[in-house]
């Protein structure tokens, strides 16, 4: 009887410290936005063009563009990460690198052409790769260009996987969860990773 306790008690922990440890990396979903959430907030993304314009000095202000890093270069500024700012932030960023060398620098920020929002299905899917979408695509449209799940597929543990300036971040969520509404069905971020077992 005392042992059968103490496998009780041992099998208990166990599967405690797995659950622990599971979602112990994983991000909260309402972190996570929505398509609607991020209607008129226009993410910078790998490839694109940007028009940067200084107020008053012109031979600061131009082109640039967004490298496969996740940054571009301009004058007395150097590198500086743009991927996934919004423009808004994206010039707050370049006003605080300049104020050493303009007093009260004023920065705008025009795109002059957009690069597609590049994803990718990992895993158990139909059709796993590389996807490109032209405009914003949420979570449950991406998993449709992968033509669904594989059979066997684990819909209740779907991971998503984020670059973000703090590293990694990770957010598990349930296929049948988001078709209910009882989860966010969010909008996927240029490089995001979508992995299923």
């Amino acid at each position: 009887m005392k042992r059968n306790v103490k496998t009780s008690v041992a099998l208990i922990f166990l599967l405690c410290l797995g659950a622990c440890s599971f979602g112990g990396n994983t991000q909260p979903l309402t972190d996570l936005p929505t398509v609607a959430d991020v209607a008129g907030q226009y993410r910078v993304k790998n490839g694109d063009s940007l028009m940067i314009n200084v107020w008053g000095e012109p031979r600061l202000s131009g082109e640039a563009g967004v490298r496969e890093d996740g940054q571009l270069s301009m004058p007395l500024v150097g590198d500086l990460r743009a991927e996934g700012k919004t423009l808004p932030a994206l010039s707050k960023d370049i006003e605080a690198k300049l104020k050493d060398f303009v007093t009260s620098a004023s920065v705008s920020i025009s795109v002059i052409q957009s690069a597609p929002v590049r994803y990718y299905l990992s895993g158990s899917f139909l059709k796993p790769g590389e996807y490109f979408s032209a405009e914003a695509i949420s979570f449950l449209q991406a998993i449709a260009t992968g033509g669904g799940f594989a059979p066997f597929a684990n819909t209740s543990a779907i991971i998503i996987i984020r670059k973000s300036d703090a590293g990694e971040l990770r957010y598990r969520l349930n296929y049948k969860s988001v078709i209910s509404g009882t989860e966010p069905n969010p909008v996927i971020f240029p490089g995001d990773i979508i992995a299923v077992e």
